[in-house]
């Protein structure tokens, strides 16, 4: 009996010894020059050799997890497209007007137009300050094709062409060079019914009614 008594005596003995190791191990404030209570989740032991290494022990229920993404939901995502249109000409690129008889001349000169709509072109001619080309000279200018559909990330030629009759060379001064004489400017528009793409992703017209001055979305 009293064997059983020592027994018993040195088995609660063992257990308390251990619940304090544990109790003390995962309550006891958190002391930072204490490494083996940084993490409360993670088993740590001191190394008993050295109090500045910590060693782990491989228990699953404690090896460290991480969270993995989960689909929450899905946001459809829109984009308004405005008209897009790109001339494309050489770096200063002229248009030569060549004499085709005394009075006349003419010529003309090619670039790449790119547009993701149909559109309309037309071409318009301004003199320069101090060229005379005579009281009666007059000019056509124009554009070839004036007309073509959304070009589909592909180039379309346009063709820029000038022709002058009527000149009077009389006041003009030969050089060896070509004679700047003026600007062709290009002017381009959509050709779709007005206002169809106005209304953009939020179906009201107009989109922007002053247009926005304080934000770009």
């Amino acid at each position: 009996m009293l064997k059983k008594m020592l027994v018993v005596t040195a088995v609660l003995l063992m257990a308390g010894t251990a619940f304090g190791a544990w109790n003390s191990k995962f309550t006891n404030p958190v002391d930072a020059n204490h490494p083996a209570t940084y993490d409360r989740t993670v088993d740590w032991e001191v190394d008993s050799g050295n109090s500045n290494i910590t060693q782990r022990k491989g228990e699953v229920w404690n090896w460290p997890a991480s969270y993995d993404f989960v689909e929450i939901g899905k946001v459809n995502v829109r984009m308004e497209v405005g008209f897009w249109i790109k001339l494309d000409c050489k770096d200063n690129q002229n248009l030569t007007l060549k004499q085709k008889s005394i009075t006349e001349y003419g010529g003309k000169t090619t670039c790449k137009a790119y547009t993701n709509v149909a559109t309309e072109w037309k071409a318009s001619f301004s003199k320069k300050d101090g060229i005379d080309l005579g009281g009666d000279w007059d000019k056509s200018v124009g554009v070839d094709p004036s007309t073509f559909d959304s070009t589909k990330g592909k180039s379309q030629p346009l063709i820029i062409w000038m022709k002058l009759w009527g000149v009077a060379l009389g006041a003009l001064t030969p050089t060896k060079d070509c004679l700047d004489i003026g600007t062709i400017t290009i002017s381009v528009r959509p050709t779709i019914r007005p206002n169809t793409f106005m209304s953009g992703c939020t179906g009201a017209y107009p989109v922007y009614s002053p247009p926005p001055t304080n934000a770009w979305y």
